[in-house]
């Protein structure tokens, strides 16, 4: 039994190094998706299929290319996201946060 939760941590460990990002990052981002309408799931800090699928729809929203992998800018683009909408999606607002290109 004690080989057998060695493995299952390990995997987990490997899997956070592969992607470079811990579990706690991974809520911070599904929180904001969630918060934002794009992820339904639950907020569990893996990156799932879910969580990769709502990554992308976001990145499609700004009219960034869909990879649907966290960055270090996704975090921050999705904050801008959520200031943006908190201000009622202005033109204004949406130039300051970097969301929309000023015309």
């Amino acid at each position: 039994m004690q080989k057998i939760v060695k493995i299952v941590f390990v995997s987990l460990f490997l899997s956070t190094l592969a992607y470079g990002y811990s579990h706690k990052y991974i809520k911070k981002i599904q929180t904001e998706l969630t918060e934002l309408g794009f992820y339904p799931g639950y907020i569990d800090g893996k990156m799932g299929p879910d969580t990769r699928a709502a990554i992308k729809a976001f990145q499609k929203s700004i009219g960034r290319r869909p990879t649907g992998r966290v960055t270090k800018g996704l975090y921050w683009q999705l904050k801008n996201a959520a200031n943006s909408c908190t201000a009622g999606f202005s033109h204004e607002a949406e130039e300051y946060n970097g969301i929309k290109n000023p015309d």
